[in-house]
């Protein structure tokens, strides 16, 4: 068997060459001649896996290491009878921890409490619940907002984006749904933007097309008076270097990217693999020891100087935000190629008290 495995897949080669011929490349140099003798293909976000990459070829198996489908044209891979998989939740700790470490920053760099703000999360699923705990933990309660769930459930802890979006605070984690019922392209569009209070604090950590830049960029350069961190952008990597500039922190889409996300995803293509072909999986991931993992916190200070302080050593949110803002688009899928993969919080000992 012959695998086609972006070069960006943690252990790709260990993993994928137990079943067969790995070919690793980079993820936008797929094309359709190389996959013409390909049985698989193992990718991430940056490839379009569509009829354009796929026809004529001999794939029947296709996986994407990461939480996201929209890379993938299921419709076609349906009609052209092309197994194809995703890994939801591979990295949603990794992405919890960036949100953890954008609230601490701006509530240390603004003066505000947590205790003092409304918290609202859009889209609770694996992302957001793990944000859910710990808006619990800091905020005391969260305003849910998540129509699927609301309509499978049946339940009334649900609130209307409406009025999600009138929280202190909000934290988007929905996929991109192009129409349908659960339309998700500018979810926060222009009068959505505008309704947003003063001092409101956005963070879009999911995909750039929920929110519209444009209509973003216009609030910002007429009112400024919202705080924003964006880790993901509309027409990546040719982002808009304006609305860069006047975000309070703003990163090349990696808020998933901790070696355990990473590992998550290859793990769940790999097992996925496995099963498509009939072979029990015999790759388990050896990851390495992580030195100094114990945190020692001052207990005595505010709790949101005790999260700065604990993100800091586990994460710099702001390292992050000052590379892509020096560098620009034209840099930012370097930036992503190039990441130091951190850790998740998972990894660590540490005492928050209130």
């Amino acid at each position: 068997m012959k695998i086609l495995v972006d070069e960006n897949i943690a252990y790709g080669i260990e993993a994928f060459s137990t079943l067969g011929e790995v070919v690793t490349l980079h993820g936008k140099d797929f094309t359709n001649q190389l996959c013409r003798d390909a049985d698989a293909i193992i990718t991430r976000s940056i490839t379009k896996v569509d009829e354009n990459l796929l026809a004529g070829t001999n794939v029947k198996f296709a996986a994407t290491a990461t939480i996201g489908l929209d890379h993938y044209d299921t419709t076609y891979l349906n009609s052209a009878g092309i197994k194809y998989v995703n890994a939801p939740g591979c990295n949603s700790s990794a992405v919890r921890d960036y949100v953890l470490a954008g609230l601490a920053n701006l509530a240390n760099k603004y003066s505000w409490k947590f205790a003092d703000k409304s918290f609202a999360i859009i889209g609770v699923g694996n992302i957001g619940s793990k944000v859910e705990k710990w808006g619990e933990k800091l905020f005391g309660e969260c305003l849910l907002n998540d129509p699927p769930r609301e309509k499978k459930e049946s339940t009334n802890k649900f609130v209307g984006i409406d009025e999600a979006l009138q929280a202190d605070v909000i934290t988007l984690h929905v996929p991109l749904n192009k129409g349908g019922e659960y339309n998700t392209v500018h979810l926060l569009d222009e009068e959505r933007i505008n309704s947003l209070k003063p001092s409101t604090v956005l963070i879009n950590a999911c995909r750039g097309a929920v929110v519209d830049n444009n209509a973003l960029l216009h609030r910002l350069k007429e009112k400024n008076d919202i705080q924003v961190i964006l880790d993901v952008w509309e027409n990546e990597p040719d982002i808009n270097e304006e609305l860069l500039s006047l975000v309070d922190l703003g990163t090349a889409h990696i808020a998933g990217y901790s070696l355990e996300g990473k590992v998550n995803g290859t793990v769940a293509a790999y097992n996925a693999l496995c099963s498509f072909v009939g072979v029990n999986p015999i790759w388990k991931p050896s990851m390495p020891v992580l030195p100094n993992s114990k945190i020692e916190l001052d207990t005595s200070e505010t709790i949101e100087k005790q999260l700065l302080a604990l993100m800091e050593q586990v994460y710099s949110i702001e390292e992050d935000s000052k590379l892509l803002k020096k560098n620009g688009a034209a840099e930012f899928n370097d930036l992503r190629k190039k990441y130091k993969l951190r850790r998740d919080l998972e990894n660590y000992e540490y005492e928050l008290k209130q």
